[in-house]
């Protein structure tokens, strides 16, 4: 199949974490990360990465269920908007009025 560039935050976002810990030049949307040479070691690395990046709680059986890279990213997508729906007004002000700080990497 050809390459797919990523066409959201999410899927950049994915696509840069699979390249790196899978130590490829690019992943397209279409991947799978099985296929791609992933394996638990390293998906457990992925989904602590997309933790520390995004701050949205995603399980290792997630990347298991949705191994092509746009499932995935359309998995954590909705998790994000789960997980915001869910804040309280306070909270989410609260969210907001944090100073912002960039993620850290915990490989």
């Amino acid at each position: 199949a050809a390459y797919r560039a990523p066409r959201t935050g999410a899927e950049s976002l994915l696509a840069g974490i699979w390249a790196d810990v899978l130590g490829l030049d690019q992943v397209g949307i279409d991947d799978n990360f099985f296929d791609l040479g992933g394996h638990s070691l390293l998906a457990a690395r992925v989904i602590a990465r997309v933790r520390a990046g995004l701050g949205v709680e995603v399980s290792v059986r997630s990347l298991f269920e949705n191994p092509v890279l746009v499932d995935q990213a359309a998995a954590i997508e909705e998790q994000l908007v789960a997980e915001i729906a869910a804040l309280t007004d306070d909270q989410a002000q609260s969210l907001l009025d944090q100073p912002q700080t960039p993620a850290t990497d915990t490989t």
